[in-house]
């Protein structure tokens, strides 16, 4: 089985904004990255400008984007239930981990309280 890595929003910010090891991080793991839809609609609501834009489009167009299916929205919503009350994980979040659930992905994010179902969770870098 492929390697697979979901990215999220916060690691695809330092990527955007040129942080060294964001780009490292992305050299070395570029052929299993994916991204999950929600992480594309979370950076085009954040975009800053025409050039901002163009680099997102750019971004977007190399890895693949993984479509929130109905088996993942529904695991989604499992998730919250579960982690609402305990670690405020919000939907934004809960279908981020579910796409990686659903594709056995790994996740690549610096927010590793947004995701207490993942116990092993590690930062891909320090700042």
């Amino acid at each position: 089985m492929n390697k697979r890595i979901i990215a999220d929003t916060d690691v695809v910010i330092d990527l955007l904004r040129g942080h060294d090891q964001a780009i490292s991080f992305f050299k070395a793991n570029g052929d299993y990255i994916h991204f999950s839809a929600i992480t594309v609609a979370e950076i085009y609501a954040g975009a800053r400008g025409k050039q901002e834009q163009i680099a997102i489009e750019r971004l977007f167009s190399v890895f693949p984007v993984i479509a929130a299916t109905s088996e993942i929205a529904c695991e989604a919503g499992k998730l919250v239930q579960k982690w609402r009350a305990s670690h405020s994980v919000e939907v934004p979040d809960a279908i981020i981990a579910a796409t990686c659930l659903a594709l056995n992905a790994e996740l690549s994010t610096l927010n590793l309280k947004h995701y207490p179902m993942f116990m092993d969770l590690t930062p891909p870098y320090r700042k």
